[in-house]
């Protein structure tokens, strides 16, 4: 019986203990016993109702619960009600004959405020199971690690929480309507991007009671505009001005309307920028506007979270201007990987050690003061997300500390009032803030700057949204909240170039810590434009070296921000930056100024939000200046799963390694004695007339002239998978077989056509010798083959040995290799945990350099015993490949299917490599081995 028949077996006999502790990996319930509990009647004629669930299993606080019934909807919401005080997180089986359903909590907002919406999935046996084990598949544990909390509620989300998704569409979908009746109207971008922000501000009022009355904003299109939109466009310019108009008062003190505005009652004064730009929409701007308004309006955007705004609104606009802005849309689940480590998971330990503490209040309240002084920027914001969500959580954070303060007594609520003090009014002397419910976290202690005003609209509207429903969330917790109308403070959303403006001025010095993390634009070092080498050049100054990707300019920025200022910085970013020469270009700036890593996560794959977007591997690195921190560090099994912490003994280093700061430079020749030099292949610049390809191979050798002339061709592609390709050596040509030839006549004077019309001087004069390859490093004795790039999944380094007659290509590089020590230590693991340390990718591939890798080998001194030992285990390597001669080396080294003969002979090369190292035994982890390559690294360059 397969696993899925299994699941399914389990599934359809309702046990679901098996199912979650033998098949997905869970943990033992708490305890055996039943969860009892009371469902209250709804009228005084009606008995109440008393509940027994089954505990099925649990892990990391979210708990499995079952119950042999399907009761009705209401019903099962009033369960989770009463779980709700028992556990944040779960999961109720109701299972009644054929059928179950699964339910999982799922926080949304409401215009009434936060509210807990049971996401519903049915299973009917016997009916086809693929969602179903689709989801039990996602919610798998892996066996033998252990998970955190905040992963395993990814699992369970992903699994379960369909709501954003849906959301996120539906809205995406609007938005794209509005847009295209906008620009069809003749409306340029950069106003659609305002107006689009001001109409969905409005609407999002309409859902969380900003007006006087639900859903004013669609009653009065319905009501106030004609069917056919001719007035549309004028009568929205007027409520935008109206919006932005603060209220006059008569003799009474009482609010009036201006004339000609009457139509307008209900809304309210807005006031905070969102609509002091007059944008007059053209008259163009009609019917299809206004429907689409209107469509737009029925929606209940209370639901749709402005985390995810960045994603709606960047699914408007093409693909291929976000490839060129270097956009890419940073998920929710990124941002906590960056925030929290950087310093939210701080400040929850302070809470979480301040509860039941013999001076909790006192110390609530200083770690309320202190949340309150935290200063926050995000200076590539895009459409705000890494601000808004930093923004919600601090929020979070301090409606804790409230919770708390008024639990002990400290905060007494009276009514229904806004700020309740004790025994003291607001901006009185005695008025102590620390003790009022009123929230201290204000939006305008958040930063931001983006180069493209279409996203920084939406950016600084979006964190007005998320004000109101942290508003609401108050609300709902505490029977207390803000009135925010009109909006006296706001976020600082900048639209300049981050590089070439001066951060202080946008981010002024405070009190408090200042936090600075985002996601700047993915630009490799060679897709740079003129201006942008320019920006970086301008912030690196001296320590610009060429090599450094766009993203890092960000780097430069901050350190120069934080030169006299406190604080902690983190960004995501390409992976580039932990790889080869750039390693140094950074890292040696920002070590210099006495930075240190704080926390890393290493290589995983880009998780978007936003549709379209391109496959990117990337880091997240965050800095500290304060030594006592311990270092923390996750890594991923694969590049799209989950991270798992790990543990770090020594520190966490710019290659995102446990073990000493070391920077490996640039280096001319081998830095052991052992290793021979390693060089480039031979490259062409032909245009591809001295390389005869397989289609041309027999029509070339029926030129027996030319066919004297024939030699095996080899790149690291053809030496891995086995290929077979050749070229045109004519090193020792007779001058007059080319007019006896007309092969090599047509292919020479294609190659000196081709050098001549390029614009490089060099590559001209080439022409005069079309001959011959424009650079000549073959080997003149036979070599070992290593290819410049290889998969990032092989086990092992694949090289060869190849003939003297074979001419390497500019993708293979040469050794000399008489003895075979060089074969054995490059396909050593020690080797390929260096190589996939220090050096640099191609993508996700990696990138052999003999400059950063090769030359920076830290093999140690060896005598004679160690080096035969070393020589004998990879013989025993190549015998081991032998077996099968007709497997290519992308055979032999498939990670999924290497022969025992094989995989034991490189066991035992390794015993004896890793001995020569230092180890005292095999070694069975990369992170061992790389504890003594930089123990060796470092003793070979002091």
């Amino acid at each position: 019986m397969s696993n899925n028949e299994q699941l399914i077996e389990l599934l359809e006999a309702n046990r679901y203990e098996d199912l979650f502790l033998d098949y997905l990996f869970w943990g033992n319930p708490e305890s055996r016993k039943p969860e009892v509990i009371e469902i209250e009647a709804d009228t005084e004629d009606e008995d109440s109702q008393w509940i027994e669930l089954s505990r099925v299993s649990q892990y990391k606080g979210i708990r499995v619960y079952s119950y042999p019934q399907i009761p009705s909807v209401k019903v099962q919401a009033k369960i989770d009600q009463k779980l709700a005080q028992k556990s944040s997180y779960r999961i109720v089986i109701f299972y009644e004959g054929d059928k179950q359903v699964w339910r999982w909590p799922s926080r949304i907002m409401r215009k009434s405020g936060a509210a807990i919406k049971l996401t519903s999935h049915e299973y009917v046996a016997g009916t086809r199971p693929e969602k179903m084990l689709r989801r039990l598949e996602t919610i798998a544990l892996p066996v033998g690690e252990q998970l955190e909390l905040l992963d395993v509620l990814d699992r369970v989300e992903r699994a379960f929480d369909v709501e954003t998704n849906l959301e996120t569409k539906k809205a995406s979908g609007l938005m794209i309507a509005l847009f295209d009746a906008l620009s069809q109207g003749g409306v340029e971008e950069e106003q659609i991007s305002q107006t689009l922000a001001r109409i969905l501000f409005v609407m999002f009022g309409d859902d969380t009671g900003m007006w006087s009355e639900a859903s004013l904003f669609e009653k009065w299109i319905i009501e106030k505009t004609k069917n056919d939109g001719s007035d549309f466009a004028q009568k929205l310019n007027k409520l935008f001005v109206f919006l932005d108009s603060k209220p006059e008062t008569n003799n009474q003190n009482t609010k009036v309307i201006p004339a000609g505005f009457e139509e307008f009652a209900g809304f309210a004064y807005v006031n905070g920028g969102i609509f002091a730009d007059p944008i007059p929409l053209p008259d163009t701007v009609g019917k299809d506007f206004r429907e689409a308004v209107l469509t737009a309006s029925k929606t209940d955007w209370a639901d749709i979270s402005p985390a995810i705004f960045g994603s709606m609104f960047q699914s408007v606009r093409d693909a291929a201007t976000r490839r060129e802005m270097g956009e890419h849309y940073t998920s929710e689940k990124n941002i906590l990987k960056t925030l929290n480590p950087l310093f939210l998971d701080g400040l929850r330990d302070e809470l979480l050690a301040a509860k039941g503490h013999r001076e909790e209040k006192s110390k609530l309240k200083k770690l309320r003061q202190q949340i309150a002084d935290i200063r926050f920027m995000d200076p590539a914001c895009g459409c705000g997300n890494f601000v808004i969500i930093a923004y919600r959580e601090l929020r979070t954070l301090e409606l804790s500390i409230i919770e708390r303060l008024i639990e002990l007594g400290e905060i007494r609520m009276q009514g229904a009032q806004h700020e309740i003090i004790l025994g003291a009014v607001k901006g009185s002397d005695d008025f102590d803030s620390l003790t009022s419910v009123s929230p201290m976290v204000s939006i305008d202690s958040f930063y931001g700057i983006e180069i493209d005003q279409w996203p920084a609209a939406i950016a600084v509207t979006a964190m007005f949204l998320m004000e109101r429903q942290c508003d609401l969330l108050m609300q709902e917790k505490i029977g207390s909240a803000p009135n925010r109308l009109p909006i006296r403070s706001s976020s600082h959303i900048l639209t300049a170039n981050a590089l070439r403006v001066d951060w202080g001025e946008v981010f002024p010095a405070s009190d408090g810590v200042s936090y600075i993390a985002g996601n700047p634009p993915f630009i490799g070092q060679y897709t740079k434009t003129k201006e942008q080498t320019a920006d970086m050049k301008a912030v690196w100054g001296k320590d610009y070296d060429g090599y450094l990707d766009y993203v890092t300019g960000w780097h430069a920025q901050t350190l120069r921000f934080f030169a006299n200022r406190a604080g902690e910085f983190a960004y995501v970013t390409t992976n580039s930056i932990t790889q080869g020469q750039p390693v140094p270009a950074l890292f040696g700036p920002i070590y210099r100024e006495g930075w240190r890593i704080k926390f890393a996560h290493r290589t995983f794959a880009w998780d978007s939000e936003a549709p379209g977007q391109a496959s990117v591997h990337c880091v997240i690195v965050g800095f500290t200046r304060d030594n006592a921190v311990k270092q923390r560090l996750w890594e991923y099994a694969k590049l799209n799963t989950n991270p798992v912490e790990v543990a770090v003994n020594t520190g966490v280093n710019a290659y995102l390694a446990d073990g000493p700061d070391v920077l490996v430079q640039k280096r001319s020749k081998p830095l052991s004695p052992v290793l021979p030099p390693a060089r480039f292949g031979s490259k062409p610049v032909d245009g591809g007339n001295l390389i005869i390809e397989p289609a041309d191979y027999d029509a070339v050798m029926a030129d027996p002239i030319a066919a004297q002339y024939v030699r095996p061709f080899r790149m690291g592609k053809e030496l891995v998978r086995g290929l077979d390709r050749w070229c045109l050596w004519l090193v020792d040509m007779d001058p007059s077989d080319v007019s006896k030839s007309p092969i090599l006549r047509e292919r020479l004077e294609s190659v000196a056509a081709m050098r001549s019309a390029s614009k490089k001087a060099a590559t001209q004069a080439l022409a005069q010798t079309p001959g011959l390859f424009a650079e000549n490093h073959q080997p003149d004795v036979d070599y070992v083959g290593i290819p410049a790039v290889v998969s990032e999944t092989r086990m092992f380094y694949t090289v060869a040995h190849l003939d003297k007659t074979v001419i390497a290509g500019n993708k293979l590089y040469t050794a000399l290799d008489p003895d075979g020590l060089l074969f054995a230590l490059i396909s050593s693991s020690m080797f390929i945990t260096w190589q996939k340390t220090v050096g640099g990718r191609l993508e996700s591939r990696l990138n052999f350099s003999n400059t950063i890798v090769w030359n920076n080998f830290p093999v140690p001194e060896l005598d004679e015993k160690q080096q035969e030992a070393i020589i004998a285990a990879g013989k025993k390597v190549l015998e081991a490949r032998a077996l099968h001669p007709d497997r290519s080396l992308a055979d032999h080294y498939n990670p999924l299917a290497m022969s025992p003969e094989l995989l034991k002979a490189h066991a035992a090369l390794d015993k004896v490599v890793d001995q020569a190292f230092g180890a005292p035994r095999r070694l069975n982890t990369e992170a061992q081995r790389l504890e003594l390559l930089f123990k060796r690294y470092q003793e070979l360059t002091r």
